[in-house]
Formats: C-alpha cells, sequence, structure tokens
C-alpha cells in the first residue's frame, strides 16, 4: 500500500493575489480527481481539510465508488465551527487540539500531527497558498527520501515551489494527471 500526502488549496481572492492570480482552478480539480482516482484503489491519502478540496475529495471517492476510510483528513479543532459538512462522509478524521486560540500555531501542530502521522511514500502539492511552503518545508524534513511532485500546472504555490526547486520538467507542462501520477506514484513492475 503506498501513502501518499496531498499539500493542496484553491487560492482565494482576498488573500496574497499572487496564489490568486497564478491559479488554474480546473487544474487543481483534475490533479485531485486523478489522484483519487489513481492512489485510494491501492493506497491512501492524507491531507489537511481545506474546506475547497475536501468537498472534491468526498466527490470523486463517492463517484469512483473507492474507500472513504482511505483518506485521512487533518483538521483544526481551532475552525471545529467552519467544517464543511462533506467532512461526514469520510470516517479517518482526527481532530488536532487547538493551540490557545491562535491561528497559525494550531495550524501548525496540525500540520505537524498529519506529516508525521505515517511514513509517506511521496507528496504531491497542487495549487495552494502559504500554508503549502510550511507543509512543503515539514514534509521534506520528516520524509527526506520521498519524492516531491509540485503540479505547476495547478499554478499558486505548487508553481512557486516547482520553480524554486530542481524537479522533473514534467510538472510544469503535463496535464494529464493520471497517467503522470501513475508513472509517479505507483510502484515499478
Amino acid at each position: 500500500m503506498i501513502d501518499i500526502f496531498l499539500s493542496a488549496s484553491v487560492p482565494l481572492p482576498d488573500r496574497n493575489r499572487v496564489f490568486f492570480e497564478t491559479a488554474d482552478v480546473l487544474a487543481i480539480r483534475e490533479a485531485i480527481k486523478a489522484l483519487v482516482e489513481v492512489v485510494l484503489p491501492i493506497g491512501r491519502i492524507t491531507c489537511g481539510g481545506h474546506p475547497a478540496i475536501t468537498p472534491l475529495l468526498a466527490l470523486f471517492t463517492r463517484e469512483a465508488n473507492l474507500d472513504c476510510n482511505r483518506v485521512a483528513i487533518y483538521q483544526s479543532e481551532l475552525f471545529k465551527a467552519q467544517l464543511p459538512s462533506v467532512l461526514a462522509d469520510f470516517v479517518n478524521v482526527h481532530m488536532v487540539p487547538a493551540v490557545d486560540k491562535n491561528r497559525e500555531a494550531s495550524l501548525t501542530a496540525m500540520r505537524q500531527a498529519m506529516i508525521t502521522s505515517r511514513k509517506f511514500s511521496a507528496a504531491v502539492i497542487v495549487g495552494g497558498m502559504d500554508g503549502i511552503y510550511e507543509e512543503h518545508k515539514l514534509f521534506v524534513k520528516h520524509h527526506p527520501n520521498a519524492a516531491i511532485l509540485p503540479i505547476s500546472t495547478t499554478g499558486a504555490a505548487a508553481q512557486i515551489i516547482y520553480q524554486n526547486g530542481k524537479y522533473d520538467s514534467i510538472f510544469a507542462r503535463d496535464r494529464t494527471y493520471s497517467s503522470l501520477f501513475r508513472r509517479k506514484l505507483l510502484p515499478k513492475e
């Protein structure tokens, strides 16, 4: 079984405009769909409960008739009142205690718990905003030998991480996400 960490969000217009202006929302959606369809039949996806990503995971898992128990969602108790209703579709939900009602400290605690929850074979970075940078840094620290796939074609933070690193150029041009994930994530036979 493979374990994939998903670092993703859909940039918001009222936040840092650099993410919103380069984000490709359709590409983000298609990348999430492909990841679900490729990984869940043989593995697990772990991610934070971003309000735009969680409904996509629920929809695509349901549409493909895949096991929702293979998606682990982490959320800070700080956001308990704002949780999307589709979170109820998932059994594997981990609520991480808030840190002194402090947003940034609570998010860091949630990210730390999520990223250290298991041994991941890869991180897939899709779209995203500021939090993606912290997740990337924590992931590299705790999983130095794991693959990192910054899907630059989705824009936003994924594109910036790709541009600032040394990654396969395929991440900047390939939009056939299903075949890309099969080549890069599935065990070689």
